[in-house]
């Protein structure tokens, strides 16, 4: 029969694989949330509200806010070896690939910032920057 020190060594490898598990559903849930938030920019229409603009603002202030709490959002997923829970090093491929799920959304909100015509993409959108040049010649009439 197994002796104790075996189940505690047993049990604590399969609460670590639990929680890698748990760590990968956290890395991937903005991916997950990408459909719905898509939905709802299809829903908002293609004008310049304050409903549609609300919900852009929001899609793109919440990469920013996950991305600025990724070590506290993975600490409780760290393995029991880890030294350091909230460290960088600590679950790097999920936190990378939660990163990387941010910057999706990130990407989706500014597409739909550019098709409201928000971002400045064309030639027409800078012409208070350009500088004409000198008149090299005068015509006297």
């Amino acid at each position: 029969s197994k002796t104790p020190s075996k189940k505690v060594a047993a049990t604590a490898e399969s609460y670590d694989a639990l929680k890698d598990k748990r760590a990968w559903d956290v890395a991937i849930a903005p991916a997950k949330a990408l459909p719905m938030q898509a939905f709802m920019l299809y829903m908002s229409g293609g004008g310049v509200q304050i409903f549609s603009m609300g919900i852009v603002f929001m899609l793109l202030l919440s990469p920013f806010k996950n991305v600025a709490g990724i070590n506290d959002a993975f600490a409780q997923f760290a393995p029991s070896t880890a030294k350091n829970p909230k460290s960088i090093t600590t679950l790097p491929l999920q936190k990378f690939v939660y990163l990387l799920c941010n910057l999706l959304t990130l990407g989706v909100g500014l597409w739909k910032c550019r098709s409201m015509g928000l971002l400045p993409t064309g030639t027409g959108d800078w012409l208070a920057f350009e500088t004409r040049g000198p008149v090299c010649c005068h015509f006297v009439s």
